[in-house]
């Protein structure tokens, strides 16, 4: 017997079964073996086709051979041709037959298979579909079920996925509201709280205005502009947190005019000349007759918080403000300044809000006083009134940030939108009207000390009887908005027009609104209401030239007509 072989290599799927693989084939359907199919389509082929010729060709072999057994024995050719052309109408029969059959079972296949591939078609774009499947057994029939079977799993896929998405939605949409009601109540908690902590914020500016009136010892003197300090240092403060909560409620609107930009250039270095000098540097501001389309209050807004924080983070040297004009037409104002710049990996950040650059040197500490809202208020004015703002420094160095501005038109040079006039309020007839005592007696001080005749109330009926000895309007009414007993101010300023027989709306004497509200909605009431108004806290220069500013707008010519 013959020795066995050293190795005996197993066929793969004994050896996967050794290696406790077990290798297990799809079961077929109920009653069908897996070849069914493959068997279906090759009977209707021999039954149909195979069988027919094989038939027409026997039997013409059968006639063939008959006819060459008769040339055999001899026999008269007139036997031949019948049996000849038996045979040969026999093969065309056949063929015909063989060509019929064939049509048939083309039909039969190539009519499903246009329609499997519309449905594939339909199933590429995510329509639902539902082919007709054959009476026949086969694999076309096995296909057009596969393809219903595929419609009905890509559709509950389909459902199962919007619900996921639907669910998704509304998830985000609790999300997003839930942000929503957050941000509006940290909004609604800012302008509040910074409402309640401007009162007496307002209060202390107007009695620290007073103090230094005279008085003569020097040290009380400089213990007053340290005091003075102090409050502008809250003041610019709380301006900032008043700029962002009104920015946030959306009760800031651009209403872009022609501004003449040096006039807005000469607002912003009364506002901060002294306090440049004060710390020994020099605040440059270039003459220019260039006009801008801009909203005049957020362009003066923008360039002031520039200038602020441009002095702020400068110790040497100074600050400069000027105009280059572009190629385009558009105009560029420019803040440069000579401070400690800003290093490249933050200047991409500090437009964001509450984000501050550490400085080791901070010897005049005002750099510790800011909040890090700045320039994030000045990009938001930006995208109100449609300028570009860009920023470029360098480190030890200084800064330039620059706004670019679209031209306005050019009007002469008397037409100017500045009123270049005497601060001069000596024997205005005034009326303030606030129901804070401590804000009322302020008011009464320093008007006093301007050389006003002022007199104050704290609501409508208290306003109406210290007007009694006076026959003729006051000069100007400087009111609150909100007062006692959830009164308006411009339900007092419209009684007072009425006690004189005034017009409510165009009266002949000034009317001026000192408010903390930031709501959008009463916002826009004092807007259309066409009274200046000025937020708190006011400095005292800028109440001045507001004060002025009304009184000499009312007293203008006005013009003649139906319509004046």
């Amino acid at each position: 017997m013959a020795a066995a072989p050293a190795a005996i290599r197993l066929p793969r799927y004994l050896r996967q079964s050794r290696r406790g693989r077990h290798v297990q084939a799809s079961p077929a359907p109920v009653g069908q073996s897996p070849n069914r199919p493959r068997d279906s389509m090759l009977r209707q082929w021999v039954w149909r086709v195979v069988m027919p010729l094989t038939l027409a060709v026997s039997i013409a072999f059968c006639l063939l051979a008959y006819g060459a057994w008769q040339l055999s024995r001899g026999a008269l050719l007139s036997g031949l041709a019948p049996a000849l052309w038996s045979g040969g109408l026999l093969l065309v029969g056949a063929l015909g037959l063989v060509v019929a059959l064939s049509w048939d079972i083309a039909i039969q296949v190539l009519r499903p298979l246009d329609e499997l591939a519309a449905a594939m078609d339909k199933l590429g774009r995510g329509e639902p579909v539902h082919v007709h499947p054959m009476k026949r057994e086969g694999a076309i029939r096995r296909l057009q079920l596969g393809v219903n079977q595929a419609s009905k799993l890509l559709a509950s896929a389909r459902n199962r996925m919007q619900s996921e998405l639907g669910r998704a939605s509304i998830e985000l949409a609790d999300k997003n509201a839930k942000l929503e009601a957050a941000s509006q109540a940290r909004s609604r908690l800012l302008a509040a709280a910074s409402h309640d902590l401007r009162q007496p914020l307002y209060a202390l500016t107007l009695f620290s205005s007073t103090l230094r009136a005279g008085e003569t010892d020097p040290d009380k003197l400089a213990r007053m502009v340290h005091i003075e300090e102090c409050v502008a240092s809250l003041d610019q403060l709380f301006s900032e947190l008043l700029d962002l909560s009104r920015l946030e409620a959306g009760s800031m609107r651009a209403e872009p005019v022609d501004v003449y930009l040096d006039g807005v250039f000469d607002e912003v270095s009364r506002n901060f000349r002294m306090l440049a000098e004060s710390r020994g540097l020099r605040l440059v501001v270039r003459k220019t007759d260039a006009w801008v389309h801009c909203d005049r209050t957020m362009l003066a807004r923008i360039l002031n918080n520039l200038v602020s924080n441009a002095l702020r983070y400068t110790d040497a040297g100074g600050v400069l403000i000027g105009v280059r004009h572009q190629a385009s037409g558009r105009i560029r104002v420019e803040v440069w300044d000579t401070g400690c710049g800003i290093a490249p990996e933050h200047q991409h950040r500090v437009f964001e809000e509450f984000y501050q650059v550490k400085q080791a040197d901070t010897r005049t500490g005002e750099r510790k006083r800011g909040l890090g809202l700045g320039l994030a208020t000045v990009q938001r004015l930006a995208s109100l009134v449609d300028c570009r703002i860009a920023l470029a420094s360098r480190l030890g160095r200084g800064t330039r940030v620059s706004i670019t501005l679209e031209p306005g038109t050019v009007r002469a040079p008397g037409s100017s939108d500045g009123i270049d006039s005497p601060l001069d309020l000596g024997g205005l007839r005034v009326l303030a009207i606030d129901d804070e005592p401590g804000i009322a007696e302020g008011l009464r001080v320093l008007l006093q000390e301007w050389g006003c005749d002022i007199r104050t109330a704290s609501d409508e009926a208290g306003a109406l009887a210290r007007l009694s000895d006076w026959t003729t309007p006051p000069d100007l009414v400087l009111s609150d908005l909100h007062l006692q007993d959830g009164r308006s101010g411009l339900d007092v300023l419209g009684a007072i027009a009425r006690h004189y027989g005034e017009d409510e709306r165009r009266p002949r004497f000034a009317r001026l609104l000192v408010t903390g509200e930031t709501r959008p909605e009463r916002v826009d009431a004092i807007m259309a209401s066409h009274i200046p108004v000025l937020f708190k806290p006011v400095a005292p220069h800028r109440l001045r030239e507001a004060m002025l500013a009304a009184v000499l707008a009312v007293r203008a010519p006005r013009p003649a007509g139906p319509f004046a």
